[in-house]
């Protein structure tokens, strides 16, 4: 009888979630560091969001300076933006600088979010 212990067994790795990426994730992740959560990177925890008057004095700025919704200006349309959208989802690493913001009305962020709402069920394994 043996006296050491034994690991238990580990699934092998796997491919990233993320669509396209080649990365190999070890058992019981989901996604590689490049496209973990945010909060897996250490960048940001919900505590740390810009709320109340300094994301209102903010969003004033934004629509000051740029009053078109940017998705629909692209598209030769005219709508007033409404949103202070992320273009990169700080769920998806994305930052708060303002490089990473641009102004949206309801329908192109409507129709964004949906877009990565999908691309996320379809990263997680969890549907379409």
């Amino acid at each position: 009888m043996s006296t050491g212990t034994r690991a238990m067994p580990t699934s092998p790795p796997h491919y990233c979630a993320m669509p396209s990426c080649p990365a190999l994730v070890p058992s019981g992740q989901a996604r590689c560091l490049i496209h973990a959560p945010s909060s897996a990177h250490g960048w940001r925890n919900d505590d740390q969001r810009i709320r109340g008057r300094r994301l209102q004095r903010l969003r004033d700025q934004l629509f000051t300076s740029e009053p078109l919704c940017r998705a629909c200006k692209a598209a030769g349309r005219t709508a007033l933006a409404t949103i202070r959208d992320h273009i990169v989802p700080l769920a998806e690493g994305g930052t708060d600088e303002p490089s990473n913001i641009q102004p949206l009305c309801r329908e192109c962020s409507d129709r964004k979010t949906q877009q990565e709402a999908q691309r996320g069920r379809w990263a997680g394994g969890g549907g379409i």
